[in-house]
């Protein structure tokens, strides 16, 4: 189950596949941001979608002890989720929450995104027993999602005025589009968000403002405001180009066993579809990862992995159970040895973010992608590594593989 730190002596031995999840490293990351934004802005660390692949849970105390002060989430199910495992900081979830979970958010203490006066009501409905609905608005200022568009701010305000006691405006904030490579863009959206909440502010003076995502609070600090929202910088992948980037440190190491060591002779095939064939003496590895754990079928015949601290292309197609490598390089592999499908190995690193360019994808998708059938084990990995493992690749575009890298074979 993802988000559950399980103990890692013993446990790792026994084990086919797992993410090591390195605490440290998000409280390192943590520590960064702060440094960044300054002691007048608060951090929200973003815990959604299973705290980016990391685990919700283990991810949200390495945080709230790194520095961050909020926690965020897209659904009601995360929310109640993380209540009920023990965390009471300040909680909001981004998304839109079905009215049946209302009752309980409310009564959970967890602050909630209204974007249209209908939602306001319906929130205020579920208030009671003394307990106003904490509300945050959200303002669509260029992103064409979720919000309501400045000329619609007013007909909110009102709707949040007539409920009354039952709902405490927090907060107003927006949500940015390309913050990462269009710092222009980004500028505009934070004028038309800070235009459309003026007369917020003047109904409720202590109304919180937060729109910047990793990118725009480190790299846009006209954008901080009251608090930013962080999620891929926190997992070790801040945008490149930015300040500090390369101080960050990926957190999670995706893990799997090798099961079996065979020679593939010249002409025969490895895999479904018989997509490889080797033209060569070939050592093939078969590791116990598949896209049931979250290695993408993409991979197949493309991308790489670590085996005893070397890249080994990815050979045949990726199945639901079980990849196949090239190991011919390596010296001496064996049934039960580790394989890395991205992190860290001794003193050999494949980043997630390299993964998700072999794939065509981002590195939040492969980050997420590991599945709950994949244990998370906390780890405390000492610091002396930091900066060396990033590739130097974006997060949030997908990009051509590195050039010169190793290829399979056709």
């Amino acid at each position: 189950m993802t988000g559950v730190a399980l103990p890692v002596a013993g446990r790792r031995r026994e084990l086919s596949r797992w993410a090591d999840v390195d605490a440290a490293a998000i409280r390192h990351n943590l520590g960064l941001i702060r440094r960044a934004v300054g002691e007048g802005v608060a951090v929200m660390a973003m815990v959604k979608a299973a705290g980016y692949g990391h685990g919700a849970a283990l991810t949200a105390a390495a945080a709230l002890d790194g520095g961050a002060t909020w926690l965020g989430v897209s659904s009601a199910e995360e929310a109640l989720q993380l209540r009920a495992e023990g965390f009471s900081a300040p909680l909001l979830v981004v998304g839109g929450a079905h009215p049946a979970h209302l009752d309980a958010l409310v009564a959970a203490g967890v602050q909630m995104t209204v974007w249209d006066p209908e939602q306001v009501a319906a929130v205020a409905g579920a208030a009671g027993h003394g307990l106003p609905a904490r509300i945050h608005l959200k303002i669509d200022s260029g992103m064409g999602r979720l919000g309501a568009p400045p000329e619609a701010v007013p007909a909110l305000a009102r709707a949040v005025e007539r409920a009354g006691a039952r709902v405490e405006a927090v907060a107003a904030f927006t949500h940015f589009a390309d913050a990462e490579d269009d710092p222009d863009f980004t500028l505009r959206q934070d004028h038309v968000f800070v235009g459309a909440v003026d007369g917020l502010r003047r109904r409720w003076p202590g109304l919180l403002l937060h729109a910047a995502n990793s990118a725009a609070a480190l790299g846009l600090p006209e954008t901080r405001h009251d608090l930013v929202r962080c999620g891929i910088a926190i997992y070790g992948y801040a945008p490149v180009g930015f300040p500090a980037a390369a101080e960050f440190r990926p957190a999670m190491s995706f893990r799997a066993r090798v099961t079996q060591v065979k020679t593939v002779r010249p002409g025969q095939s490895v895999g479904y579809g018989r997509t490889w064939v080797a033209e060569r003496d070939t050592r093939v590895a078969a590791i116990a990862a598949g896209y049931a754990d979250g290695v993408q079928r993409v991979q197949s015949n493309r991308g790489l992995v670590l085996v005893g601290g070397r890249r080994c292309p990815i050979i045949g197609r990726v199945s639901m159970d079980q990849l196949t490598a090239d190991v011919s390089l390596v010296h001496e592999v064996r049934p039960g040895d580790e394989a890395v499908l991205f992190g860290r190995q001794g003193d050999a690193w494949l980043g997630a973010d390299e993964v998700a360019a072999a794939g065509g994808t981002i590195t939040y998708e492969v980050l997420c992608a590991v599945s709950s059938r994949v244990p998370r084990l906390r780890v405390e990995e000492a610091g002396e590594h930091c900066g060396r493992w990033r590739s130097g690749l974006r997060a949030n575009r997908t990009v051509p593989p590195p050039a010169g890298e190793a290829q399979p074979e056709p």
